[in-house]
């Protein structure tokens, strides 16, 4: 485990050279001269988000009866996204590595990992669509329509977050007797996520508006960037932009380091919100090196993890009272 933990954090630190020099190290020094005040305000508002979304993970983890220190969640996540963030196969890669790295690959620890996925994305797909919607408002070249799909797309995708009765459930039961093992599979696991979320509503909603929190904070990312910048702030175009970038992140995550989607998803949106579009490098650029920083950290976090750490960090709580204070 350990050998494939260091050769893991080795090809992502290959990765993430390759990502240097693809975009290039006078571009990224230059920006961190540009925005040298929004940068550490972004990464701030950047770690507390860390911080939050930790804090639902460990909720999520504790509603199995799953302890895990806060700290070693923050690593994991970090390590898990670099690798997501570095790799052509994005989350495909990043949701399993969370579970692997946590050392309990055990059902309970699954469900609780991936609702907690499931809700973030589904507050993630929410901002993208009140910022799509927002384009009509805003929009200087009345091209707004050309955005109807996505939003029908996202859309489609909050309907399969929310809706009750599992999806794949049925999709398994179509092929009957030839419905290949691994379906089966992620349609219980399906299943028991969708009835964790029903069993314990409570939990879901606080780790709903926690998201909802984290999203606010994403946003918050433009705002800083169009102050440093000295343009004018309008809360419509903080949306929209935040909504176009996000939207095309959330299309481009088999991209490794988005290379190029990003710049090109933040030139679009400040031409769309009728600012010079070429302003939106500022924000693209700013997140860019607010990515390869946590990216770094991960694969930092992956190496000495390998080293000095157990390779088992799950607790299954009992009725201990030492196990109170774990976690958040």
């Amino acid at each position: 485990m350990r050998k494939i933990q260091l050769i893991i954090a080795f090809a992502a630190l290959m990765l993430f050279a390759w990502v240097i020099a693809h975009v290039g190290p006078s571009t990224i020094v230059a920006q961190l001269k540009a925005l040298r005040v929004a940068l550490p305000i972004v990464m701030a508002l950047s770690a507390l988000r860390l911080f939050l979304q930790s804090t639902t993970w460990s909720a999520s983890l504790k509603g199995v009866n799953v302890a895990v220190n806060t700290t070693t969640l923050i690593g994991v996540r970090l390590a898990s996204q670099s690798m997501g963030y570095l790799t052509v196969l994005g989350p495909v890669i990043s949701e399993p590595m969370k579970i692997k790295l946590l050392g309990s690959s055990s059902e309970p620890t699954i469900k609780a990992t991936f609702l907690d996925t499931g809700v973030y994305w589904f507050t993630s797909a929410l901002v993208a669509i009140s910022g799509v919607v927002c384009l009509p408002l805003i929009a200087a070249h009345g091209a707004a329509y050309h955005w109807i799909p996505v939003i029908l797309a996202l859309a489609l995708a909050v309907f399969a977050i929310t809706r009750r009765s599992p999806i794949l459930t049925g999709v398994v039961r179509a092929f009957g007797r030839r419905a290949p093992s691994w379906l089966a599979r992620a349609g219980n696991f399906e299943a028991a996520i969708r009835t964790y979320r029903l069993q314990q509503p409570a939990l879901v909603s606080r780790m709903f508006w926690i998201g909802v929190a984290c999203q606010l904070l994403i946003a918050s990312e433009v705002l800083v960037v169009l102050w440093s910048l000295h343009l004018p702030i309008h809360f419509l175009a903080v949306m929209a932009i935040e909504g176009v970038t996000r939207a095309l992140k959330m299309a481009s995550g088999w991209i490794p380091a988005r290379v190029g989607f990003d710049e090109g998803g933040a030139i679009s949106a400040f031409a769309v919100a009728g600012l010079s579009p070429m302003l939106g490098l500022g924000l693209a650029l700013t997140r860019r090196v607010r990515d390869l920083l946590w990216a770094l950290m991960g694969i930092l976090w992956l190496a000495w993890n390998s080293r000095s750490l157990s390779p088992r960090h799950a607790i299954t709580l009992g009725h201990s009272s030492n196990l109170s204070g774990r976690g958040v």
